[in-house]
């Protein structure tokens, strides 16, 4: 299939790897998509900024960006602590956030939709050395959308005044 669309099948998220350790309990195991498709990530965006009740006013909720990931990326799970309870969006919300194991559910999600750069025709790298069609975001153009959503960084000089935040630059 075309680089174009994401068509690949849920990915699993093992709590732990089951052949490194010795148990008889069987990991717990959440599958996300394996990249977040154009309609997706416009989900999870729509869920950051919402109209308000008087249907004029814009509010934001800049808390649920892990949540609103959570939501729209798993797809199912199982395991012994997870499997009696039916994977739906009510019960993702009731998920403990300081749990490790959704803790390495959001940093694999943001790490599978990181954002890619253009290929610049000039540099070497797109004169035929690259390697499968697709280069990664450089240092230097920050995070993308959703590993800023992941993570809760962000480089905009909007959401930093919104939240407090500064920058060496800012004192």
């Amino acid at each position: 299939m075309s680089r174009y669309f994401v068509t690949d099948p849920p990915v699993a998220v093992p709590e732990f790897d089951a052949a490194a350790v010795i148990s008889d309990t069987p990991p717990n195991v959440i599958y996300i998509k394996s990249k977040m498709d154009v309609a997706t990530d416009a989900r999870v965006k729509s869920e950051l900024v919402k109209m308000a009740g008087d249907n004029k006013t814009m509010e934001m909720h800049l808390g649920e960006n892990q949540l609103a990931l959570l939501i729209h990326n798993i797809v199912r799970w199982e395991g012994p602590d997870l499997g009696m309870m039916p994977c739906t969006p009510e019960n993702i919300r009731k998920l403990d956030p300081t749990e490790p194991h959704i803790e390495k559910v959001l940093e694999t999600i943001a790490a599978r939709n990181k954002r890619k750069v253009a290929p610049n025709p000039k540099s070497p790298i797109a004169a035929g050395s690259e390697t499968n069609g697709s280069h990664d975001a450089s240092p230097a153009s920050g995070p993308g959308i959703s590993l800023q959503l992941a993570t809760g960084i962000s480089k905009s000089p909007l959401l930093r005044a919104m939240d407090g935040r500064q920058t060496r630059s800012d004192d």
